[in-house]
């Protein structure tokens, strides 16, 4: 027996019911409003699949911790430390060199 999605006329209340394909169109009654109605199966979306073209890496830990396009000091390939939250303002710092 397929399960299918009702939507009660009554209540507009949603609920998934197993039937036989012979029980279609009679009235059942709602779990939600305790009301008869129609055995009318929703439309639904079908199976959707998704292909990927390109999967995207990061080139640096910065880019690891903040996505896409991240920037700044200890950003470069070189970097020995990637720090996202790097907030030195330039005064004696391993990451800048200064």
């Amino acid at each position: 027996m397929p399960l299918y999605d009702i939507r009660c006329i009554h209540c507009d209340g949603i609920f998934e019911k197993l039937l036989r394909l012979q029980a279609l169109g009679n009235d059942i009654g709602c779990p939600y409003c305790q009301q008869q109605t129609n055995a009318t199966p929703l439309l639904s979306g079908g199976h959707v699949a998704l292909k990927t073209t390109h999967s995207w890496k990061p080139r640096n830990g910065a880019e690891q911790l903040a996505g896409m396009g991240a920037g700044g000091p200890g950003a470069h390939a070189g970097a020995a430390r990637s720090s996202v939250l790097h907030n030195c303002k330039g005064f004696n710092c391993s990451v800048c060199d200064t």
